[in-house]
């Protein structure tokens, strides 16, 4: 998916239920396709029976009122987004009223999320290594000294390619 043009005029959307309570907030060049969207992966669609639509004038504006809305307006469904604070405008930013304790941990779930990303790249990198050494011939003891995994692990992870399973 490429990357959002912050200058393109963008809409910040609200979805509610019938009872008005605010379900989802989100924003789109395109909140009609965006809903289509929607519909076919959220387990909440079916509660939606109003939208408020709010164009600005560019993404980097609806980003902002986003985060806003978010941490002002407390949707239902969006969970917490703490990266989104960076975004919303100093003069309104809700962070001044967090404590200590609401900062930490904001900032601790950030740190958790990016490094669970970098674990699963580092991950998918190692296993990658371990077919490819499987694949040269390198036997599991050797991987799993290198790589300090059990051979076990090894094992599981990059089979021998010369034991081919014929389950028919």
């Amino acid at each position: 998916m490429p990357t959002p043009d912050m200058n393109e005029r963008a809409a910040l959307y609200r979805l509610f239920d019938k009872k008005g309570r605010l379900l989802y907030v989100g924003i789109s060049n395109d909140p009609v396709f965006r809903w289509r969207q929607h519909r076919g992966d959220k387990h909440w669609w079916p509660k939606v029976v109003d939208k408020k639509v709010t164009w600005y004038d560019t993404r980097m504006l609806a980003l902002q009122a986003e985060a806003l809305a978010i941490h002002t307006e407390a949707p239902i469904h969006n969970g917490v987004r703490p990266h989104l604070i960076a975004h919303v405008p100093e003069g309104l930013t809700v962070t001044r009223d967090l404590d200590e304790f609401d900062k930490r941990l904001i900032e601790v779930a950030e740190r958790r999320r990016r490094r669970q990303a970098e674990f699963r790249e580092r991950d998918a990198e190692l296993r990658s290594l371990l077919v490819r050494g499987r694949q040269k011939g390198l036997r599991n003891a050797k991987l799993a000294r290198l790589s300090g995994f059990t051979r076990d692990w090894v094992s599981r992870v990059a089979p021998d390619p010369r034991r081919v399973r014929n389950d028919s």
